[in-house]
């Protein structure tokens, strides 16, 4: 009975202490005895957005939405500097990266993850200036290659002006005599031909520009009105070209350069250097170009390049210097500092009087070309060490007889009397055209410098002081097995165009 009585009561006596339990207000606010531990925290409006936000950038956001109950952990182990980290302002630049060096930023400085992350986020961003700093730099322009095409050879020159014309690579082949004649090409197809060899694995550039010298230019002094139009001076260039030019002014491919004002008896007349080419030639000459793959990029007067070449640096004001480049044939120039003033062509040159031997003497003209320089170095006198002449094949031993060899001197002292009376009667020309002050040097270039003695008896035949003419080297590989005597055209073809 007891126990059945108290049972109960006891059980009556439960469910009133859980109805008063019950009855107190539900909350779903966090316990009151954990607040304690980060009081400062309690006024903060959001604590689970900042924690996500801290957790996206140490990546544990997945660890953070999946698991709310820890969250009230990781907010309490999170550090108070990766708010005050997150809320500074985003920058791509550079700048922040290094900012903990600087020791007024320590305070600010996020720890190790933070600034680990962040490097990580920016690691991108970082290397674009980089990107953008090198890109602007500047290039240097290579210089056109200066090409030369003559009787018996192409000499391609790619060079530089450091107070002196220095050669920085160049090329060079022989090519048969009657691809160009006269400084006319004659066989378009063959010509292109030995171009794209010459220039195949040269290295070179292909842009060039393409000196020409033949008797089919022209080349006057003209004299206007001044005129400060272009227009108008163009008008007024083509107009008297027609009175200059002994050919038809269709026919030709027609340039000019003004040379400044002078005062004359008839008061200030501009000065215009004009010239004028075979359209036909140029047209060749340019077709076996593009046909061997080059872009010509511009044609100049082969003369105007020895200038730029060779100008003395010493020459006084107003000095007139005779330019002569003896080859295939003899082109010559008189300038009076860089402005060309006239130029001829002469078809007498070294391979004139190499072709003579070689018809005389029953010759290949390899051979006859060994045995004219034996015969300079043997008659004609030499301040400098005659060069050794080469060696020469099996038949030109049984060939080169005493016959040989005086015909060889006889005509090497014939082809320069002949050359120097044709310049003496350009000379001559010259000096009563213009009444300018007479040539008081001369400078000589070309094959004609490798037979030895040459240069001393053409100075002798002219009466006047003559200098070999040659440019330097960029260093002492950069001609290849071009000979230092053919240079000079192509290199000074290479630098800027003009009359100067």
């Amino acid at each position: 009975m007891r126990s059945v009585g108290l049972a109960p009561c006891a059980r009556v006596a439960r469910v009133a202490i859980m109805f008063e339990f019950l009855k107190q207000p539900i909350s779903l606010k966090r316990a009151p005895s954990k607040v304690p531990s980060a009081p400062d925290e309690a006024p903060d409006p959001a604590p689970a957005e900042e924690s996500g936000t801290i957790a996206d950038a140490s990546g544990t956001a997945a660890e953070a939405s999946s698991a709310p109950a820890n969250a009230p952990r990781r907010r309490r182990s999170a550090p108070r500097p990766q708010r005050n980290f997150l809320k500074q302002p985003i920058s791509l630049k550079r700048a922040p990266s290094k900012a903990p060096s600087a020791p007024a930023e320590t305070p600010n400085a996020a720890p190790s993850d933070a600034s680990g992350t962040a490097a990580e986020a920016s690691s991108v961003p970082t290397e674009a200036p980089r990107r953008r700093r090198s890109a602007p730099r500047p290039q240097r322009t290579r210089n056109l290659v200066g090409l030369e095409i003559e009787p018996g050879q192409l000499i391609a020159v790619q060079s530089r002006l450091n107070g002196h014309v220095v050669v920085e690579r160049a090329a060079g082949t022989p090519i048969a005599a009657n691809l160009v004649r006269d400084g006319e090409v004659t066989d378009v197809d063959a010509l292109s031909s030995a171009l794209s060899d010459l220039f195949e694995g040269s290295g070179l550039d292909r842009r060039v520009r393409i000196g020409i010298a033949n008797q089919r230019i022209v080349m006057r002094q003209i004299e206007l009105p001044p005129i400060t139009d272009a227009k108008e001076l163009d008008s007024a260039v083509h107009f008297q070209a027609q009175n200059e030019i002994p050919m038809p002014i269709e026919s030709v491919v027609l340039d000019y350069h003004p040379l400044g004002i002078e005062d004359t008896p008839a008061g200030p007349r501009m000065q215009v250097l004009l010239v004028a080419a075979r359209r036909d030639m140029v047209e060749r000459m340019l077709l076996a170009a593009r046909q061997a793959g080059l872009r010509p990029e511009g044609v100049d007067l082969a003369a105007f390049g020895m200038i730029r070449a060779l100008r003395p640096s010493d020459g006084a004001d107003g000095e007139q210097v005779l330019y002569l480049s003896i080859g295939g044939l003899t082109n010559l120039a008189i300038a009076s500092g860089s402005t060309c003033q006239f130029t001829r062509v002469i078809t007498t040159g070294v391979e004139q009087i190499v072709a003579e031997v070689a018809a005389s003497a029953g010759m290949p003209l390899a051979d006859a070309r060994r045995l004219i320089v034996g015969a300079g170095a043997s008659s004609v006198e030499s301040a400098e060490p005659a060069s050794p002449a080469v060696p020469a094949s099996d038949d030109t031993v049984a060939a080169a007889t005493a016959d040989h060899e005086q015909l060889a001197r006889l005509a090497l002292t014939d082809g320069i009397r002949r050359i120097a009376a044709e310049v003496r009667n350009s000379l001559d020309f010259h000096l009563s055209s213009r009444g300018n002050v007479p040539v008081s040097r001369a400078v000589l270039t070309g094959p004609a410098l490798d037979v030895p003695g040459f240069d001393l008896a053409l100075g002798r035949e002219l009466g006047l002081p003559l200098i070999r003419g040659e440019v330097a080297l960029a260093s002492p590989g950069a001609a290849g097995y071009v000979p230092m005597s053919r240079l000079a055209v192509a290199a000074g073809l290479s630098l800027a165009e003009g009359a100067k």
